[in-house]
């Protein structure tokens, strides 16, 4: 069982390699970094259960149980790979267009190893975004804005302006589940409650 689960999180390691190689190496550094962080920690883990050993949280896992969250979040490295491309092969209306169809208007559940669980939901022209680590709600705007590689959703929370790497946003790079609308009445200065999976609970 051990060498089989070496060789499943080897194997899923190449692969996903081997399908980012079409993509710029600015646009896949954080993508491949959390994915390959989160497979060593679900490795480790795995080998010290089914060793009888005690199970330890790296640096990067908030809490236990944050390894099924993390999975969750990381979609394939195919579905991954053909974003990009399609990224890179069309023209600026029709990314931005995409990006507004897919993702305006939606309550997003995230998870990342940085930030642990949050919520972001992305209005007309507002961004709300909730942090399971403090339970605040922080309002934003965003725009969109050109950049190096195409249009691209730039975020600016109290004066600090962070444009969001387009390919990874329509891979769904750290999503765990999306529902259109303020799902959660962030707008309305609502917070989301977290249940037995240290999710929020959809309404």
């Amino acid at each position: 069982m051990q060498n089989i689960l070496k060789v499943t999180v080897s194997l899923a390691a190449a692969a996903l390699l081997t399908a980012c190689t079409t993509a710029p190496q600015t646009q896949r550094d954080v993508y491949q970094k959390v994915l390959l962080q989160n497979q060593k920690q679900v490795q480790a883990n795995s080998e010290a259960s089914s060793e009888g050993g005690a199970v330890q949280d790296a640096p990067h896992i908030a809490a236990a149980g944050d390894d099924a969250l993390a999975l969750r979040a990381t979609p394939s490295p195919e579905h991954v790979a053909e974003v990009y491309h399609w990224v890179h092969t069309h023209g600026s209306a029709e990314i931005e267009a995409r990006l507004r169809t897919e993702l305006v208007d939606t309550t997003r559940r995230l998870y990342t190893p940085e930030d642990g669980v949050s919520v972001k939901f992305l209005g007309a022209d507002t961004v709300l975004y909730w942090s399971a680590k403090t339970g605040q709600v922080r309002r934003g705007t965003w725009d969109i804005q050109e950049g190096k590689f195409g249009p691209q959703i730039c975020e600016s929370f109290y004066g600090d302006a962070v444009c969001l790497n387009t390919a990874e946003q329509l891979s769904g790079v750290g999503v765990i589940d999306t529902r259109p609308g303020d799902v959660f009445g962030l707008a309305r200065g609502l917070r989301p409650r977290l249940n037995d999976e240290a999710l929020p609970s959809w309404p």
